[in-house]
């Protein structure tokens, strides 16, 4: 298979994107993951203040800040910003967030003393980039459109999108906001559904909406924008969501592609106060991948980034986020070996306290990664007991790329904006709901993906919540009310595919669903593999396979509170090594 390494210098501390062209394996080895636009007036999200001129350039040695005062107090403390060489770059009065430019390597220091200001640190640990003085607007993508029809894709046959699309593919009313590398919002599949009056470029911590700001600087933002809300048009592939409304708000620089913590602040107090429904952010943001609060520059990114998402979830938006790629128990946290990745990394030593953000904040949804044929956890995706709220498909993900073109991608950040389709869906369907409301929704209707027995003990919770999948696997059909319907009168029961197991080693989980009028199901099989057992509760079929080839007959009864039952046969075909 093809594997391809892009380098991207930001001082001594490279960082790659690599991932397998033919296979699809994506995997940033500093980021666990990694969103789009068009017109709209310049607006800064905060009240009129009294500031200091931003800088006409970028300078040697001047750094980004964070001043933090109470919320609607930041042109308080503008004065002091000028006297301690400061000039104020943005201003989110609503939070209480000032990005601040400053040369003087004291600033930080001074700033802490000045009445009103209750936190301030450096966003950064590398000087600001030369096109902070003026971002350029990325180039407009020659499009040559991709030919492959649409073909049933395994990831979204397994959260049930297909079945969803037949009763409500979504509501153009709805927008998600993809907080990432930009989209390319001429690309055919894309382009009918691509919210222009909530897009912009935030890179570098301030809003930037004059036409194109959010075109890509990296493939990854309109990949994820496909899996959200790619046209059903009959080519290429169809997002979850094809009926809504999908935005840029683009986070990562141009160059480093780094998704800094002013940039992220800048994107969802935009998407609030725009009026977007969704964000999905497939990135965590750099230069930490953990930010801790011992650290008094890592507690204001941290405070900071923490009032930008209250801020956006207590307007109504649904924030959704990937869990990352690091295969890391993010309840157990010891070690960080890849921070800070704009300049030097070094072994640090991390706690439980050290975030990583946006994913780990209250109110967001995060995401982990299954193959979509199994349900198995990705053996990538980070986990984590009272972390993970929710899985979805994140392996061998094909999605639109820019210029037209279609790839298969793998990650937590291809997972993450299936379960953004899902909550757009939801809204769809129930417009009135509220962030919360959706957020339990997504829960309620979730299907169970209980550990597996493979995972040692790693897996920790019950079958209805655990620390590989939260409360389960993302279920589309269920959003729009298109899930299998209980019958008026009896039972009915799914029926799988043959199956094929290994001697010696563990099944792969097999659900059965039944469903009753009465709405009280149990599950009994007979003609299991010598090794495996049934939920009667649940109706899952698992265990680790007796030494041994065979086919057997495999038949579940499905019995409701009347004892009226139903049943269903396949064929489970054990290998012998």
């Amino acid at each position: 298979m093809d594997r391809a390494v892009i380098g991207v210098g930001v001082g001594a501390g490279e960082r790659r994107l690599l991932f397998w062209t033919s296979c699809g394996f994506y995997l940033i080895v500093r980021k666990a993951l990694i969103s789009f636009a068009l017109t709209l007036s310049l607006l800064l999200t905060a009240a009129a203040l009294p500031s200091v001129a931003a800088p006409m350039r970028s300078e040697a040695g001047l750094r980004a800040y964070f001043v933090i005062t109470a919320p609607k107090q930041t042109g308080a403390v503008v004065g002091a910003v000028g006297t301690n060489d400061g000039s104020v770059y943005a201003a989110y009065d609503a939070i209480g967030v000032l990005v601040v430019h400053s040369a003087n390597p004291e600033f930080a220091t001074e700033m802490r003393t000045v009445n009103g200001v209750q936190k301030v640190g450096a966003t950064r640990t590398s000087d600001l980039p030369a096109a902070v003085a003026n971002p350029a607007i990325p180039p407009a993508l020659n499009e040559v459109p991709g030919t492959t029809p649409e073909v049933p894709r395994p990831d979204m046959t397994a959260i049930g999108a297909d079945k969803a699309w037949e009763v409500n593919p979504g509501s153009k009313s709805i927008t998600v906001g993809v907080l990432d590398t930009g989209v390319d919002d001429q690309h055919p599949d894309l382009k009918a559904n691509f919210d222009a009056a909530k897009s912009a470029s935030c890179a570098y911590g301030k809003v930037d909406a004059r036409p194109g700001s959010w075109r890509p600087v990296n493939e990854h933002g309109t990949h994820v924008a496909g899996t959200i809300a790619a046209a059903r048009d009959g080519k290429g592939m169809t997002g979850v969501a094809p009926g809504v409304k999908v935005s840029s708000i683009r986070v990562a620089e141009e160059g480093s592609t780094l998704f800094f913590p002013e940039n992220t602040v800048c994107a969802f107090v935009f998407a609030a106060d725009k009026g977007v429904s969704v964000t999905n952010n497939s990135y965590y943001t750099d230069p930490w991948m953990f930010v801790c609060p011992n650290d008094p520059d890592q507690d204001a990114i941290l405070e900071a980034v923490r009032r930008s998402v209250a801020y956006a979830d207590s307007k109504g938006v649904v924030n959704v986020s990937a869990a990352g790629n690091e295969d890391y128990d993010l309840a157990a946290k010891s070690l960080d070996e890849s921070s800070p990745n704009d300049s030097e990394p070094a072994m640090r030593q991390v706690t439980n306290d050290c975030l990583n953000l946006p994913g780990e904040l209250p109110n967001v949804v995060e995401v982990a990664s299954v193959n979509p044929s199994t349900s198995l956890k990705s053996n990538f995706s980070n986990y984590g007991s009272n972390k993970i709220t929710l899985a979805a498909p994140g392996e061998n993900v094909y999605s639109t790329i820019p210029g037209g073109g279609y790839q298969t991608l793998q990650g937590t950040s291809m997972a993450s904006p299936h379960v953004a389709g899902v909550a757009a869906l939801v809204r769809s369907a129930n417009p009135n709901l509220t962030a919360e409301e959706v957020r339990a929704r997504l829960a309620a209707q979730a299907n169970d993906l209980p550990c597996p027995v493979a995972s040692g003990g790693e897996c920790t919770g019950s079958d209805a919540n655990n620390s590989y999948y939260g409360e389960g696997l993302v279920d589309a059909a269920e959003a729009v009310g298109a899930a299998g319907q209980a019958p008026r009168v009896g039972v009915s029961i799914t029926k799988p595919s043959d199956q094929l197991g290994f001697g010696s080693l563990p099944a792969i989980p097999l659900l059965i669903k039944g469903l009753s009028s009465t709405g009280e199901i149990s599950y009994t099989a007979t003609g299991l593999p010598p090794g495996l057992t049934i939920d009667h509760e649940r109706g899952w079929i698992t265990g680790v396979l007796t030494p041994g080839a065979g086919r057997y007959k495999v038949t579940v009864t499905a019995r409701d509170a009347e004892a009226k039952t139903a049943q269903t046969s396949f064929f489970w075909n054990v290998w012998s090594f």
